[in-house]
């Protein structure tokens, strides 16, 4: 007999637990890095679980920072977006694994041709270019939602995306706990995931300004929460870009001091060394200068003369900014933050990548897009199977017995060296390695779909060379400007046997 699931017991925030390391029991001998610490006075709180941790207030502050930085930073702003355009990289196009050919046909094609009509917004969000849209979501939100609705008069299924702000503790949630619903009351709420007694979703709390209390209980069967977890016990998505939030901010203020340092190097021209450290008076007589009172800043065209109390002397001014050490210690970070966000630096500028290097910088970004390919995956798949559902209850089609299985074509794989690995695709198939279905998904392609278009091209050419009077062979031979024509090298070979 199975053993029965242990329900969730929710704590509060800042609760201690007897036996954590805080107590004054225990061994420190044994763990000697657990003693009694100044520095842990900021950490006492983390021995729970994330859910407890991470209220809707903390929630909504983590996306806020996450928000600023993504549109504050054009490095970050860059690397989120051509993470996006790795992940989805025009594919997506699905795909039906079914052993009913007429019905899998009829579906293919069902999605390309209304791609543009299932989101709730209409032609400027498509289905497949919505994945480009959640990839962004899920590093600068940590999380998006997407309620499965229909048109009302036609049944027509329809797809509202719902970004991460909108899901909230709203109403009456005193303590982590909903107290305004009937079907949900006394449940816990997670920054508006409701939650049973096993922490599994069965409700989000939806802000709709429509309803007279502001927002409304949408069941779980009804929505799909897009999301990574990184923990067990955590209830919404951390953004990607949270992780490193702090040294993107101490990055900003440093960015800031240099600019200004750099505009007030580009400004000073000269510098005039005087004995009084102001303007001369004597100066001041032929209009040149002024008195004591006067700054001792001199602006002349474009540029300006600053005045220190020294001996005299008129030299020019000098910098050699940004410092080559501060510019080290930038790439540092913004190398940290990247690894945090799942990325490369380098993927901004790959020249300094070389060597044996550049085959696991490649194979760190294939994982990367892989992993977040897996997650939206699964997402998508309840999307288009419940499209699917929908459109067979209008009629579209029947539905076979394993209607559900689907899959989408793959973005193409990442390379730095395009050259090396068809070369080396082309000696694997040979040795029996890898297969032609392999090659065209790394190339971002459907076997099926290059094999129909080969036959297409083929019976093309057959046409033609009938039409014409010509050998299918004629034409059919790709050759290069200088290359020896099939009759001439023909005649070369006779010639030399004579």
């Amino acid at each position: 007999m199975a053993v029965a699931p242990i329900k969730s017991t929710f704590g509060k925030v800042g609760k201690s637990y007897p036996g954590s390391y805080l107590s004054r029991g225990g061994s420190s001998e044994f763990y000697a890095g657990g003693r009694n610490d100044q520095r842990r006075l900021n950490t006492r709180n983390l021995n729970q679980d994330i859910a407890d941790m991470m209220t809707a207030h903390r929630h909504k502050m983590m996306l806020g920072d996450s928000r600023y930085i993504y549109q504050s930073f054009s490095s970050i702003a860059g690397a989120v977006k051509q993470k996006a355009n790795y992940v989805y990289g025009g594919s997506w196009r699905l795909q039906s694994l079914s052993a009913d050919t007429d019905f899998a046909l009829a579906v293919e094609e069902d999605f390309k041709r209304l791609d543009q009509m299932f989101d709730i917004r209409g032609s400027n969000f498509g289905f497949r270019k919505n994945v480009w849209r959640g990839s962004k979501m899920l590093d600068v939100d940590g999380d998006f939602f997407v309620i499965l609705t229909e048109q009302k008069d036609t049944g027509f299924p329809k797809l509202q995306f719902i970004e991460a702000h909108r899901v909230g503790d709203w109403g009456e949630c005193r303590d982590g706990y909903v107290n305004d619903s009937k079907a949900y009351g006394g449940r816990r709420i997670l920054s508006g995931v409701i939650v049973d007694d096993y922490m599994a979703p069965i409700a989000y709390r939806v802000k709709d300004g429509s309803r007279g209390r502001g927002f409304q209980d949408v069941p779980a069967n009804s929505m799909v929460h897009f999301t990574d977890m990184e923990w067990f016990s955590q209830g919404r998505g951390t953004p990607t870009i949270a992780a490193a939030i702090l040294d993107w901010y101490d990055l900003s203020e440093t960015r800031d001091a240099q600019k200004m340092k750099q505009k007030i190097n580009s400004i000073l021209t000269l510098v005039e060394s005087t004995e009084s450290g102001t303007r001369d008076i004597g100066k001041n007589a032929l209009g040149i200068g002024g008195g004591g009172s006067v700054p001792a800043t001199t602006y002349m065209d474009s540029g300006m003369i600053r005045i220190i109390k020294n001996g005299g002397s008129l030299k020019a001014h000098t910098a050699n900014d940004p410092p080559e050490g501060w510019l080290k210690f930038t790439q540092l970070v913004e190398t940290s933050a990247f690894y945090a966000l799942g990325w490369r630096r380098e993927m901004l500028d790959s020249s300094s990548v070389g060597g044996a290097g550049v085959r696991g910088f490649a194979a760190d970004i294939n994982k990367s897009i892989a992993s977040r390919r897996e997650v939206l995956e699964s997402g998508y798949k309840r999307l288009a199977q419940y499209i699917i559902a929908k459109r067979a209850k209008m009629g579209a089609y029947d539905l076979p017995a394993d209607w559900w299985k689907i899959s989408f074509t793959k973005p193409a794989e990442f390379t730095v060296d395009e050259g090396r690995m068809r070369t080396q695709d082309r000696e694997d198939l040979r040795a029996g390695l890898i297969t032609a279905t392999d090659i065209a998904e790394r190339r971002g392609e459907d076997f099926e779909d290059v094999i129909l278009t080969r036959a297409k091209e083929l019976a093309k050419v057959k046409e033609i060379a009938q039409q014409y009077g010509h050998d299918v062979s004629e034409i059919s031979i790709l050759t290069k400007p200088g290359d020896p024509l099939p009759d001439d090298s023909n005649s070369n070979n006779s010639n030399n046997e004579d």
